[in-house]
């Protein structure tokens, strides 16, 4: 067994991929070197465990990111044939066996294992999501809508249907928020509805994505329209990313569902996202604009809001929040022929009621004004776009805008009387507001943090808005670090934030079960006493299972890849062709033998 060390990004070999290798711009002549000697050019050479992504994080130096360290084996060939089986929400799924993978639709999709024995003692839904998440290790990630909309089209054209109403979700901050509070709203009003909601990321299970009236996507679904997908990609050579395929399946959901109002969120940016393929939303939305991904949007505020603002359509509304730059989202919409261009204020009565605090916004407020603004807008006569019959009553609206998603400063009050607060709070201005959000809420409360951070986060600054907002002294704070390939080591945030010495953490166990655990024995049982949990969304699926959530979740089979379709580098929107790796040799994982 042979280990490679890759210096920005796992590589899982394929056979038209060693030629690749030594073109790779992301591959190191040391790691093409390895390749060539390890003579496969003809042969699969694949990950041979289930360690490596969840522990891979663990590998790298002090003070940089981390090294991706991968095991290499030649696999014994491998087909399976899958027959019925029941999964963890009760579908049918499929047991494996030999020969071929059997889907319940009449065309069945053989295959050869393209991953280790492993797979076979795994249910099909597993297999296809694992699939999924690795789909970014083999295609370049190629900015434009090329590639979604040739599936799109192949799978004809299911989100061009005049009779769906598409609301089109962008911003920096509140997009699955507003999405989640609007979707909501129109279930409540039970009038007929059959309403699709599209967000990301998840929490617990990849599920969580794409919902019918706030039920998830089956396993069975999931199994049922991914392989179509990757056989069209295959058929007609699209070399699909992750989220490209994500929003096809959520489409195909939707038409196969029959849903009649479709409100998505988009994924990164605006103009380039897979989910701006839809011509004709009913309306538009952008509810915040704000400095993110500046390699990939720009590094202003004014380029990310025409990056933002490229979902805005013609002769269709756009409606914007308070927090973004009006003067380039209004000549947008102008030159984009938009119909009219709405804030919260031009739309809602007695709007003098909800201003905002420049210094202390409320964001769920803001939040529920946008939804609100955005459901009265559509219903008015000029923009009237909409399958509901009836107007929505004012109770039904408030009801539905109170939603919040998952760990958006979600209180969990335990059996043991103690209150949990999650939160997915993961850059400064984020922690914050966190901190302010619970002192305001709970003034004389006694705090204590378990948080964990994303490598690519600000850790220094966020541990300074913990001690000054949140809790006076580090031992209060209890270092966590998920089994995510984007979590900071605990060793780095230590290093870059001397200020946490005396903070509690255990570098044999760095699991958020053992630091929450730990912080509700340190608590004395007093009603003043809060655990706060935050820093990451990518803790939260553990954090709920520790704090007895009963809830769809993904296996480790499925979690210790997830995140391999974030391990790219990136680069700005130059153009809609460019490319952000140079890679494009790289194939996607074969669907048929």
């Amino acid at each position: 067994m042979n280990s490679l060390y890759l210096s920005r990004r796992p590589l899982l070999w394929h056979p038209t991929i060693l030629g690749a290798a030594a073109r790779c711009p992301t591959t190191s002549s040391t790691t093409a070197t390895a390749a060539a000697r390890l003579r496969i050019s003809s042969q699969r050479f694949l990950c041979s465990g289930t360690s490596f992504p969840q522990h891979y994080h663990r590998q790298g130096a002090r003070g940089t990111a981390a090294r991706h360290v991968f095991h290499y084996q030649k696999p014994t060939p491998l087909t399976v044939r899958c027959g019925s089986s029941s999964t963890q929400d009760g579908t049918s799924s499929q047991d494996t066996a030999t020969g071929t993978i059997s889907n319940n639709n009449a065309n069945s999709t053989e295959f050869s294992s393209w991953e280790d024995k492993k797979d076979a003692a795994h249910s099909e839904y597993e297999h296809w999501v694992r699939r999924l998440y690795m789909t970014n290790m083999f295609n370049p990630v190629k900015l434009g809508l090329e590639n979604i909309q040739r599936i799109h089209e192949q799978l004809g054209n299911p989100m061009d249907d005049p009779n769906v109403t598409v609301i089109h979700i962008a911003g920096t901050n509140g997009k699955g928020s507003v999405a989640l509070k609007i979707a909501k709203t129109l279930e409540f009003l039970d009038d007929g509805l059959t309403v699709g909601l599209f967000c990301s990321p998840h929490v617990s299970s990849f599920r969580e994505r794409m919902q019918i009236n706030s039920e998830l996507i089956s396993e069975q679904e999931v199994v049922q329209y991914l392989p179509r997908i990757y056989e069209i990609c295959q058929q007609h050579d699209i070399p699909a990313t992750f989220f490209e395929v994500t929003t096809a399946l959520a489409f195909l959901f939707y038409q196969q569902r029959g849903a009649n109002v479709v409100v998505l969120e988009t994924g990164l940016g605006g103009r380039l996202d897979s989910t701006n393929i839809v011509a004709q939303p009913a309306c538009a939305v952008i509810t915040s604009i704000g400095l993110e991904h500046t390699r990939i949007l720009g590094d202003t505020v004014e380029l990310i809001a025409l990056e933002k603002g490229g979902i805005i359509k013609p002769n269709r509304p756009v409606l914007v929040g308070s927090q973004v730059p009006h003067d380039v989202l209004r000549q947008c919409a102008r030159d984009k022929g938009a119909s009219g261009y709405y804030t919260c204020e031009d739309i809602l009565e007695n709007e003098e009621q909800h201003q905002q605090s420049a210094d202390y916004p409320d964001y769920d407020q803001e939040n529920s004004r946008i939804a609100m603004a955005t459901l009265r807008l559509l219903e008015q006569k000029e923009e009237k776009r909409i399958p509901w019959s009836r107007p929505i009553p004012d109770d039904i609206l408030q009801r539905g805008t109170s939603a919040r998603p998952p760990c958006r400063f979600e209180p969990v009050q335990l059996d043991q009387g103690q209150l949990v607060i999650l939160d997915v709070a993961h850059n400064p201005p984020a922690m914050q507001y966190l901190m302010r959000k619970l002192r305001t809420t709970y003034p004389n409360a006694k705090f204590r943090i378990v948080v964990g951070m994303s490598r690519d986060k600000d850790t220094k600054l966020c541990a300074q808005y913990m001690l000054e907002g949140g809790v006076h002294d580090p031992e209060a704070i209890h270092l966590v670090q998920a089994s995510h390939p984007r979590a900071a080591l605990l060793e780095d945030i230590l290093e870059a934030s001397p200020e946490l010495q005396g903070c509690h953490y255990d570098l044999e166990d760095r699991s958020v079960t053992r630091q929450i655990q730990l912080g509700l024995d340190r608590m004395t049982g007093s009603s003043e006493e809060i655990l706060v949990v935050c820093g990451s969304v990518f803790l939260m699926a553990e954090a709920r299972e520790a704090l007895g959530f009963d809830e769809p979740r993904d296996s480790e089979y499925i979690a210790e890849v997830a995140g391999a379709h974030l391990r790219h580098g990136q680069e700005n929107f130059a153009s809609s062709s460019k490319k952000l790796d140079d890679d494009s040799s790289f194939p996607l994982p074969p669907p048929a033998a």
